[in-house]
């Protein structure tokens, strides 16, 4: 399937040169020193202290791996919220392969920090793990949402698996897959309520609001916002679909300021097409 479209004053545009290459240091390193931010916020609070204690050890773990999952989740959202200077810089195939790596990161991690803490509060106060986790579910706010959440990236993790995907359609796995989002807000009420180090100091509460808010702006600005807009603009729509071999078909579109379309040659475009026909079934050649 490809589409066309008109871009007559490309040349007016910037071209990419090799001196964006130092873009890609820059956003590697802050990706990295956000997760330095948060252990040195972990630290600050009492964190390596608590370690020497075993109850208080595995509680502290807990919230160690709690707040870098958080983190590295944020990083993953980041990382698939079509930034262009990001996208610019890496390549959307890249961002895809990190994306999936942080992801299951942040999972494993969350789930480090669900054993870690119920088995810590157990500990703390001389009941059982199930007795404990029942409590901690029950009684603590915001622990539900919590659950919600956990239950919701569980699902997005599930079926991210390599043997999953080969047995959903893409626009199934690409529905559930936004379950992420709201995995994320979520678990904030969490970290809101009950999360000391998020509360800790006016640093922490800072640094974690600053983070939530920059991805939830990109994911509005760039998700949203901006195909919205170029939609509105443009009013693209479908002038022709030519069948060109078994299984391939060519799409003809026209719109409004299709000169204006930021496009390139060697570029490819991803589009929903709206409509209410079922999906067209092609068969194998």
């Amino acid at each position: 399937m490809t589409g066309k479209a008109q871009a007559v004053d490309a040349a007016a545009r910037p071209v990419r040169t090799a001196a964006w290459s130092w873009w890609a240091d820059v956003i590697a390193s802050a990706g990295v020193v956000s997760v330095l931010i948060v252990v040195a916020l972990w630290v600050r609070g009492g964190g390596v202290q608590d370690l020497r204690g075993w109850a208080a050890g595995l509680t502290s773990l807990g919230r160690l791996t709690g707040l870098v999952a958080a983190d590295l989740l944020l990083i993953q959202v980041l990382l698939m919220a079509r930034v262009p200077w990001i996208e610019r810089t890496y390549g959307q195939d890249r961002l895809a392969r990190w994306h999936r790596v942080v992801g299951f990161a942040s999972f494993d991690l969350l789930l480090a920090h669900i054993v870690l803490i119920t088995v810590g509060y157990a500990a703390t106060d001389g009941v059982s793990v199930t007795g404990e986790a029942w409590t901690l579910v029950t009684t603590y706010p915001g622990m539900l949402l919590a659950v919600a959440g956990a239950a919701a990236l569980t699902m997005v993790v599930l079926t991210s698996l390599r043997a999953a995907r080969r047995r959903l359609r893409y626009e199934a796995w690409h529905l559930l897959h936004l379950y992420a989002y709201l995995g994320v807000g979520l678990a904030l009420p969490h970290q809101l309520w009950t999360g000391a180090d998020f509360t800790s100091s006016r640093a922490a509460t800072l640094y974690w609001w600053a983070a939530y808010a920059a991805c939830a702006g990109a994911v509005v600005a760039f998700r949203l916002g901006l195909p919205a807009w170029r939609t509105l603009r443009h009013r693209l729509t479908v002038a022709a679909v030519v069948p060109e071999a078994p299984g391939v078909h060519s799409i003809y579109l026209r719109g409004r300021h299709l000169d204006r379309l930021p496009a390139r040659a060697g570029q490819f475009f991803q589009w929903r097409f709206l409509s209410l026909d079922p999906p067209m079934k092609v068969e194998p050649a």
